[in-house]
């Protein structure tokens, strides 16, 4: 008896102990949410929003505010809704300060921004320069105009119609493109145009089915740019307001009159009359430029960010390698830069944590003039690093923990000694230069403008870099011209702009002899390499392609220049591929200077003086009519997005254009003075409500009230979370109750809360003889209750994204008490009557501490079933002291090495866990649990009952299994079997299949 209660105590004490692990971080293995800085929020409140952000960033803020106000003007007209409460937008500084939000988590360098469902919360980070922010704020708000139009104004609503419509992501995202961006996009027309002409335009079903295939920004865009410019844009809206209860698929009938197969079909019959006269007049690479990094000649699939040794010998780039050998992520690579071969990998990333992110989207590599030394960017430990790499040994040099949030684009100076870089603090970027040899920092520009991309001349007086500066700018107004090539005097200190750039100008690189500047621009509609000559002071076009000179964002650097070959790589995107080619003696490509063509039309630019600069902003005017705003009266007055201007003010409403309300940079500016700054307050809000349930039913033992529920609480940051749950099974005493909160604010995460728990047991069943004169018999049973309840607390400190240190402990009290209740039982071997109630007994309560320390790491990469890549391990001691005393030791190494990358993947793990002290005993292990020796019992269901005395023995191997100390290796080779079974007609499948052979030890 005493072995049978021991061990049932040990399941109570098991499960007592499973509170200890917080959501996210403590889990048995698991990566880690760093918080590796301390935000001390702010809210700012607008007229519709709430701004959350920290003072580093309280400039940027102001004007994030404005802008934000500004795109809800022109949003709430063409969707023509209108928020009824103010929605929250949390804005971060950088990328790095955006992975460790703790609403959505780190979402990867890939996400600059995202909305969530449930509270309509915009989450986004500064890009470096205004214009691309607003961009990604316009389109984030888009979709909490979708989310509040399903909703009905009010958060948290519509969650199930949502579900159900479930709007593809084309629908979505598409129309978020649009409505940021507009109608023309060079990078969507690249795209559309390569689809058309390589026949791989798809059908609103492929869209819709797999936008892995079919990118939904881009072929979204396209669509709906289609859509508003055949119907208008105000039929955008109507589709979007209509969907919500009618569908996707009918309100595009409803509202266009043709179904998504017919409209899908138009679509793809305009994107090739669009596209393809063009094409004859334009050149494929091959016809300038040779081959130089592509799938057949370098293997992989991608090749980003070239960087030219200055020799030409070498390139670096981004790439991924061979997918079998698991080389599925996009590192920094070394090649030769004559014959495109693979020379080794320089920077793993995403395993590392010292390289966790290389800024594949908006950075570039270096070589040093001599091309031993390469500089480098990467984030580690929540912020961007500059680091100096050994060509040859492939070893770190040096690393600059600067004093910068973002760090990009660095260049070399002529002599080695300094590199001069783009840094962002506040959201907003400078240039800067560090001496490589002293480390330190000095700072060349201060202001609001976006300075990126830089490039030091060859003579080393002049810094070109890409800006939004230029004699059209305006803070006042925030109006910002796409970036534009600008040199940087480093003797005068003097900014110019380089005359005669029209559209978006990116990535300058110096000639050799740094008479002319080379660079990306878009300004005919499509990417290609212009040359600016200074001694003519000419712009020249050196490319015209058929596809596009660009990498994944239309900001994302594309070319280099070596200075003595006197040959330039660029990144080349046709046929769906990423490649990068080079040409010899670019210059050469030179034809007569380039002339831009008459703009069709040139939006209206209001008039500013210093006085507006200073920040004063005059009353604004409705750009679509030459009339009062409607979102500003005639007097200036501010009014509410509800109370429109009078038809007099008005006048004939026109159509709502897209493009017209992008272009009216003076449109609904709100007064600045109006916002109200406060300190951020921790309240909490449901994020999961369990639908209650209550119910009375008597019966013998006492028992009559049942019913419970669980609520999930969390604050808008997702800095602070509280569960509540409660379950009534008969008696209040009995209750099963948890409380818990959890702070994620700081480095220290930290979990702490209370539970109780009740088990139930039969410990005893006997049957007697019958009575010979009744010829009843009595079946006498005893039931042993425990009740354990506990108070806890337990912090993990994250090193880095894999590795962290958790310690905590509890205090355990459990209670035992057995119930004694009988039944007459026929000789027939029926009851005669319900169980009913003799007595009770109570045991001695037990009262414990336990506590644990644990080292864990886990960098793996999941497949479809399990890990399939990486390492995790765990060692942890546990201490328990009180009624019961004994110190447990746990190591648990496992590792997953791929043979065949997501094929084929051997799986080895070596575990243990000992126990030491006076009690060792009281808590036995089971040597053939399944998930210490797989397969070993088949038909052991439930471990924990096997040293159960009078245990049916199916379920147990033998006694000699138990004890206080055990160790095993496993050794697996794991194969999928069947990936996916798909359901004939069904629009459904059910999930992949996997297969493992063992041994074990």
């Amino acid at each position: 008896m005493t072995l049978q209660r021991s061990v049932v105590l040990a399941a109570v004490a098991i499960a007592a102990m499973t509170p200890h692990t917080p959501a996210k971080a403590q889990s048995y293995f698991g990566q880690n949410q760093v918080q590796y800085d301390q935000f001390h929020w702010q809210v700012k409140q607008t007229e519709h929003f709430l701004i959350y952000y920290y003072p580093e960033e309280a400039q940027a803020a102001t004007d994030a505010a404005r802008m934000a106000e500004r795109a809800y003007a022109r949003l709430s007209r063409i969707l023509d809704h209108q928020f009824r409460e103010k929605k929250p937008i949390m804005l971060f500084e950088s990328r790095n300060d955006f992975g460790q939000n703790n609403v959505t988590g780190d979402l990867g360098e890939g996400t600059g921004g995202v909305t969530e469902a449930l509270r309509h919360r915009m989450l986004l980070n500064f890009t470096g320069d205004y214009k691309s922010f607003e961009h990604v704020l316009t389109h984030e708000m888009v979709h909490a105009f979708q989310y509040d139009i399903f909703a009905h104004g009010k958060a948290g609503a519509g969650l199930q119609t949502l579900a159900q419509v479930n709007p593809p992501l084309w629908f979505a995202e598409g129309m978020a493109e649009y409505l940021s961006l507009g109608p023309n996009n060079a990078l969507t027309n690249a795209w559309m145009r390569d689809a058309a002409l390589n026949g791989k335009l798809p059908t609103i079903d492929q869209m819709t089915d797999y936008p892995e295939r079919y990118f939904p920004y881009r072929y979204g865009h396209a669509f709906w740019t289609f859509v508003g410019q055949k119907w208008g844009d105000e039929a955008i809206g109507q589709i979007m307001n209509a969907a919500p209860s009618v569908g996707v698929e009918r309100a595009f009938k409803r509202e266009l009159g043709l179904s998504l197969e017919d409209l899908g079909d138009e679509w793809k019959e305009d994107m090739q009359q669009r596209h393809l006269p063009q094409i004859g007049n334009l050149d494929r690479a091959r016809k300038f430029a040779t081959p130089l990094l592509t799938q057949r000649r370098s293997g992989g699939e991608i090749f980003l960010a070239p960087s030219l040794s200055s020799d030409g010998k070498n390139i670096v780039f981004l790439s991924n390698g061979s997918f079998m050998r698991g080389e599925v992520f996009i590192d920094l690579w070394l090649g030769d830069a004559e014959t495109g071969k693979r020379i080794t990998r320089l920077v793993k990333s995403t395993f590392d944590p010292n390289f966790e992110e290389l800024r594949l989207l908006y950075s570039q590599s270096a070589f040093s003039p001599d091309g031993r030394q390469l500089a480098f960017t990467a984030q580690r430990e929540g912020r961007d690093v500059l680091y100096l790499l050994d060509v040859k040994s492939h070893k770190e040099l040096k690393r600059f923990d600067l004093p910068l949030e973002a760090v990009t684009g660095p260049s070399w100076s002529p002599d080695g000694k300094r590199i001069v870089f783009s840094g962002s603090n506040g959201g907003l970027t400078d240039l800067y230069i560090v001496d490589v040899e002293t480390s330190h920092l000095e700072r060349l520009t201060n202001d609001r403008y976006g300075d990126l991309q830089p490039q030091w001349s060859p003579d080393g007086k002049v810094i070109a870099f890409a800006s939004d500066r230029g004699d059209t700018s305006s803070f006042t107004y925030l109006r910002f011209p796409k970036w534009r090539i600008t040199l940087l005097d480093l003797e005068k200190g003097t900014i110019t702009v380089l005359p005669n750039q029209g559209g978006l100008n990116i990535n300058p690189q110096w000639s050799p002899d740094g008479r002319s500047i080379a660079y990306v621009s878009d300004r005919t509609g499509i990417a290609n390499v212009f040359l600016y000559d200074f001694d003519a002071a000419e712009q020249y076009q050196l490319t015209n392609v058929v596809g596009s000179i660009s990498a994944i964002t239309e900001y994302s650097p594309a070319i280099s220049w070596a200075r003595k070959a006197d040959r330039l790589a660029f990144t080349y995107y046709e046929n769906a591929e990423y490649t990068i080619w080079s040409v010899a003696n670019p210059r050469g490509l030179k034809k007569l200077p380039f002339r831009d063509k008459p703009a069709e039309r040139n939006p209206a630019i209001v008039a500013e003086n210093a006085a507006n600069d200073a920040g004063t902003v005059p009353p604004l005017g409705d750009p679509l009519t030459g009339r009062a705003s409607v979102y500003r009266s005639s007097t200036g007055e501010t009014r509410s997005s509800g109370d429109f201007a009078t038809a007099a003010e008005r006048g004939a409403k026109p159509p709502v254009s897209v493009k017209d309300l992008l272009d009216s940079t003076d449109f609904a500016l709100p007064d600045t003075t109006k916002f109200r700054n406060e300190p951020y307050r921790v309240r909490f809000q449901p994020d999961y409500i369990a639908r209650p349930s209550i119910g009375y039913v008597p019966d013998n033992y006492g028992r009559n009230v049942f019913g419970g529920t669980t609520v999930i609480l969390s604050d808008m940051l997702g800095n602070n979370r509280l569960a509540l749950s409660g379950e009534v099974n008969g008696r209040i005493s009995e209750a099963r109750m948890f409380i818990g909160f959890t702070n994620l604010s700081r480095r220290w995460q930290y979990s702490t809360g209370i539970s109780q728990q009740p088990y139930y047991f039969l410990s005893g069943d006997t049957l007697y003889k019958a009575d010979a004169v009744t010829q009843k018999a009595a079946e006498k049973q005893e039931i042993t209750t425990f009740v354990a309840r506990q108070a806890f607390g337990v912090t993990a400190y994250p090193l880095n994204r894999f590795t962290r240190i958790e310690f905590g402990g509890g205090f355990n009290n459990v209670g035992r008490q057995r119930w004694f209740i009988s039944r007459n039982v026929l000789d027939n071997g029926r009851a005669a009557e319900p169980f009913h109630f003799d007595s009770t007994g109570r045991d001695p309560t037990l009262n414990y501490l336990d506590g644990q320390l644990a080292y864990v790491s886990d960098n793996t990469l999941f497949g479809y079933t399990g890990p399939i890549y990486g390492r995790r391990y765990r060692f942890q001691v546990s201490p328990v002291i009180g009624s019961f005393r004994w110190v447990e030791y746990l190591a648990d190494y496992r590792r997953y090495d791929p043979i065949l990358f997501n094929y084929l993947t051997i799986a080895t793990r070596f575990y243990t866990s000992m126990s030491f002290g006076r009690n060792e005993t009281a808590f036995p292990k089971y040597i053939a649990r399944p998930d210490f020796v797989r397969g070993y019992d088949r038909n052991n269901s439930f471990y924990l009952t096997c040293p159960i005395i009078g245990a049916n023995p199916s379920n147990c191997s033998a006694v000699q299994l138990l004890g206080s100390r055990v160790a095993v290796a496993n050794a697996e080779l794991r194969f999928p079997l069947v990936r996916r079974f798909e359901l004939g007609v069904l629009p459904i499948a059910l999930p992949p299949l996997a297969w493992s052979l063992w041994p074990s030890f």
